[in-house]
């Protein structure tokens, strides 16, 4: 029941926030996904992974999953970028073109596990080419100074 609220907590926070998609009735729901669209917006955690099975690719989203509310906090959106599968941003498909360009922007190539932390200014904060513990992902954020400042005004 939990997973499921925060499923829905994840859908409204990222449509509320400007998320645009572009819907082809062919496919099915299908995004087009242009990453300065997210600036100022939000943090995005991108793991790319030659596949659905791969071991660091599942333990990195079990990790996710279980900081569902740390996840939510730090307004950390979540892509995947899968080679043989589906490339997802929250519950929605990636489209082939936003996968090249997502790829071809931040400078990885197929065949390996990767984790990127974009931070809200557009800029690469962490890569990684294992999975990040939730910890040290969280450290790294709410030491970042745009996060210091939001955790300043929420305590107001």
């Amino acid at each position: 029941m939990m997973m499921k609220s925060m499923s829905l907590i994840f859908i409204f926070l990222f449509l509320f926030l400007g998320f645009h998609m572009a819907h082809t009735s062919e496919k099915g729901s299908v995004a087009d996904l242009d990453l300065d669209s997210l600036r100022r917006k939000n943090r995005v955690l991108v793991l790319f992974s030659p596949s659905e099975s791969d071991a660091s690719f599942q333990l990195q989203k079990q990790g996710l999953a279980s900081s569902a509310q740390g996840v939510l906090d730090r307004d950390l959106m979540v892509l995947e970028i899968v080679e043989q599968g589906q490339s997802k941003a929250v519950n929605h498909l990636l489209s082939e073109k936003s996968v090249q360009d997502i790829r071809k922007r931040l400078g990885v190539v197929g065949g390996s596990f990767q984790v990127l932390l974009i931070g809200k200014d557009g800029g690469v904060k962490l890569r990684s080419s294992e999975p990040v513990s939730m910890k040290d992902l969280f450290g790294l954020i709410d030491s970042m100074p745009m996060r210091q400042q939001e955790m300043g005004s929420k305590k107001k």
